[in-house]
């Protein structure tokens, strides 16, 4: 019967030391009293030689306080407790640098013993390196977020990001301001040249806007051949004269498509941002309504409402 269970216990402990992910016993106090696995060193420094340690010894202390506070969490719960955290792993003390090192995303498995070691109740931790599934993740949502043609940002990221910006215009009053943007005959280009040649108007008239824009501006495709711009920082009277420059470029430019020379002119409407506009409708209603004014009246020109 000993036999069976010293073979039972040491086949336990072989499993545990071969786990692809670290596994942790720590104490009430952050106490490592024990490590297992976390052989994979694509993911996972050797952290064997954190047994015996405390956390507030080989981590930065705002992050041993963050760590031991779900710690305790689980402890008070007496159940299984879940979190995520980002940590840059070159700031762990007493680990062999032998894994992926930099700035990891971690997912952590907190649950209570029921028995104390020693003095003090512990938990097992299972800490999983979920920095792949945060990458693809953070890729997803830019993709979500971007016009798949143009590879500008597309109309819900702008109506978020400028819902942003006018809470911060509430507060700090920096100039801001809106330029709604439409290429002129779009659908005879299409018609005439192919959906191929609209699609590389849009393509090289995304290049040329942002040569013109600065940097930090907010360039979105507002749909179909509208595209839409936010100017932080700026005062109005410099924003005028930067639409008037774009339109003026983009009319003097030279769009080729299989040896041809398209036609291609814009027009702008543009509004600034007072402090009677609360939300991005009124802001985006004198644009479009600006914008409608300039192709009414014959194209190719700028008007500011």
């Amino acid at each position: 019967m000993m036999e069976h269970k010293q073979m039972q216990k040491e086949v336990y402990e072989n499993l545990l030391e071969s786990i692809a992910d670290p596994f942790f016993i720590i104490d009430e106090k952050g106490t490592y009293i024990d490590v297992f696995g976390g052989t994979e060193r694509s993911l996972y420094d050797d952290a064997y030689l954190l047994k015996g340690r405390n956390i507030h010894d080989f981590t930065p202390q705002q992050f041993a306080t963050f760590f031991m506070t779900y710690v305790h969490q689980a402890l008070q719960s007496d159940s299984l407790t879940v979190f995520e955290y980002q940590l840059e792993t070159s700031l762990i003390e007493g680990t062999t640098k032998n894994g992926p090192g930099g700035m990891q995303w971690f997912e952590a498995r907190i649950y209570p013993l029921n028995q104390k070691f020693g003095e003090y109740r512990a938990v097992t931790a299972l800490i999983l390196n979920i920095s792949e599934r945060k990458h693809l993740q953070h890729q997803l949502r830019e993709l979500s977020y971007q016009d798949a043609m143009t590879k500008v940002a597309n109309r819900r990221y702008f109506f978020e990001r400028f819902s942003e910006q006018l809470e911060h215009y509430a507060i700090d009053k920096v100039p801001l301001a809106i330029l709604l943007l439409d290429v002129d005959h779009y659908k005879r280009i299409n018609d005439t040249y192919g959906h191929l040649a609209g699609d590389k108007v849009l393509q090289e008239l995304v290049f040329l806007i942002r040569q013109e824009i600065p940097k930090e501006s907010l360039l979105a495709r507002f749909g179909g051949d509208e595209f839409v711009i936010s100017i932080e920082q700026k005062p109005f009277e410099e924003v005028k004269k930067l639409a008037k420059g774009l339109r003026q470029k983009i009319a003097n430019h030279s769009f080729f498509y299989n040896g041809q020379t398209l036609p291609v002119t814009v027009s702008i409407g543009a509004t600034e941002v007072t402090v009677f506009d609360t939300d991005t409708t009124s802001v985006i209603g004198r644009a479009d309504i600006a914008l409608y004014k300039a192709k009414a009246g014959g194209r190719n020109k700028e008007i500011f409402g």
